[in-house]
């Protein structure tokens, strides 16, 4: 039986076999361990058993000290909780230093397995640039067959992009012996790419949402659909933005240092049923707008 079995929110079943929670805590942007102690303990105590980090946010070692510190507490094992981290793509020594990342996540998260790997990005996002087809392309393939090896040496479960664009997993369709589980990819009312959705959909490959709340801006907390279901079913349209991606078949990673909302994230977000009306109409709201800086990847060859 899988240890998710019964996770609060449910699971996504991967085409590899294996079970993930839908619903996580997403630590980028907690750069202290005393902040992430608070979350973890918080995200523990409510029932979350997904943690999403990545090499970039410089905290995996923070999580694995906070994991080690409260998975007993709850009576709760390493095989209780899923990882997820991320790889970056560098164009120099692409496979010394994939290969060099993973060794030290797993270092730093003290296990000797991570339960899912992405691509973080298609392309290298300091030293890369979005017209440089060549280079992306031949990079991008390095990266996924060095996850490859190491998924097959055990070190990892499963393996998955993010920020990938329906071109991006035609061309890993080509080489690739174990295609992805997942994209995690921004979806929200504001950015919905209907064909990328389905394309992930059509090839079971489990899509997972983040900036839900599109960065804390106002503006879409104010729209009339949002505002109408806030109305509809007596919550906040910070909560309405959430079930919109729990609601659309999405796995998804809430982000807070605050126990209380990490709480609610949780429990009140999967007790709304928004239903294709509700979802139609907030998806009538998008005017292909991304949030984070380096968010536009289909710009990027």
């Amino acid at each position: 039986m899988s240890h998710f079995s019964n996770v609060v929110g449910g699971v996504f079943k991967f085409h590899d076999g294996r079970e993930m929670p839908k619903v996580g805590l997403g630590i980028s942007r907690i750069p202290t361990q005393e902040a992430l102690d608070t979350s973890v303990e918080a995200a523990l105590k409510s029932g979350y058993r997904l943690f999403d980090t990545a090499n970039l946010y410089k905290n995996e070692g923070y999580l694995g000290n906070s994991l080690k510190k409260y998975l007993p507490v709850f009576g709760l094992t390493r095989q209780d909780v899923f990882i997820t981290t991320k790889v970056r793509t560098l164009n120099e020594n692409t496979v010394a230093e994939t290969e060099k990342q993973i060794a030290n996540s797993l270092a730093q998260l003290q296990t000797d397995y991570i339960d899912l790997l992405l691509v973080h990005y298609p392309r290298d996002r300091d030293t890369g640039t979005d017209d440089d087809f060549e280079t992306n392309k031949s990079r991008r393939k390095i990266v996924w067959q060095t996850l490859e090896k190491a998924r097959d040496s055990g070190k990892l479960r499963s393996i998955g992009v993010s920020n990938y664009e329906v071109y991006h997993l035609v061309e890993l369709f080509e080489y690739a012996k174990h295609r992805p589980v997942l994209n995690q990819y921004e979806y929200q009312p504001y950015l919905t790419r209907p064909t990328l959705k389905k394309f992930n959909e059509l090839n079971n490959i489990v899509v997972q949402s983040y900036s839900s709340l599109c960065w804390g801006d106002k503006e879409i907390l104010q729209e009339k659909p949002v505002a109408h279901l806030a109305q509809k079913y007596s919550k906040t349209p910070q909560e309405i933005l959430y079930a919109f991606a729990y609601c659309s078949n999405t796995s998804m990673i809430p982000k807070s240092a605050t126990p209380s909302r990490i709480h609610d994230n949780l429990h009140t977000t999967i007790g709304i049923h928004l239903n294709e009306e509700d979802l139609a109409s907030l998806r009538a709201l998008d005017k292909c707008k991304s949030f984070p800086d380096i968010g536009q990847t289909w710009r990027c060859l």
